[in-house]
C-alpha cells in the first residue's frame, strides 16, 4: 500500500510541467497513476505551473543579506548589554544584602547603640531609637535579600 502512495509523488516530481497525469482504477479497485491515458474512466490531473519569480540580482541579495546581518549583530549586542547590566545589578544587590544583614546582626547583638553629636560626643540611643534603627535595618534586609 505504501508503494501506491509514493508512486504519485514520484510521478508529480518527475513529470514535465506541461504533462498531464492520469489516475486509473482497475477492476480490483487498485489505483494507478500514469502519464498516458488508460481508458475512458481515467481522471486527468494537470499540474499547475509555478509562477515565475522575478530574478533578484546578486547585488540586491547581498545588500539584503548585509542588512539582516547588521540587524542581527545590533540585536545580539543589545542582548549582551542587557545581560551584563542584569549581572551587575545582581552583584550589587548581593553586596547590599550582605551589608544589610551585617548591619542588622550588629544592631541586634550590640549591648548599646550610640550616635555622635556635633562635637563628636557619644549619645546612647534610647530604647525607642534602638527599635527604630533595628526596624530600618530589617527593612533594608527585606529590600536587598530575596
Amino acid at each position: 500500500m505504501k508503494r501506491h502512495m509514493a508512486l504519485p509523488v514520484v510521478l508529480l516530481v518527475c513529470t514535465p510541467l506541461h504533462a498531464a497525469i492520469y489516475k486509473c482504477t482497475d477492476a480490483q479497485g487498485d489505483t494507478q497513476y500514469s502519464d498516458e491515458p488508460c481508458g475512458d474512466a481515467s481522471t486527468v490531473f494537470v499540474p499547475r505551473t509555478v509562477p515565475s519569480v522575478p530574478a533578484v540580482d546578486a547585488a540586491e541579495r547581498m545588500d539584503k543579506t548585509q542588512r539582516l546581518l547588521r540587524a542581527y549583530e545590533v540585536e545580539n549586542a543589545e542582548r549582551q548589554r542587557q545581560q551584563a547590566a542584569a549581572r551587575t545589578a545582581r552583584a550589587e544587590a548581593e553586596k547590599n544584602c550582605v551589608t544589610a544583614r551585617d548591619r542588622l546582626r550588629n544592631i541586634s547583638q550590640a549591648r548599646a547603640l550610640y550616635r555622635l553629636d556635633e562635637d563628636g560626643n557619644r549619645i546612647v540611643l534610647s530604647f525607642e531609637e534602638r527599635a527604630a534603627a533595628e526596624e530600618r535595618a530589617q527593612s533594608a534586609v527585606e529590600r536587598w535579600c530575596d
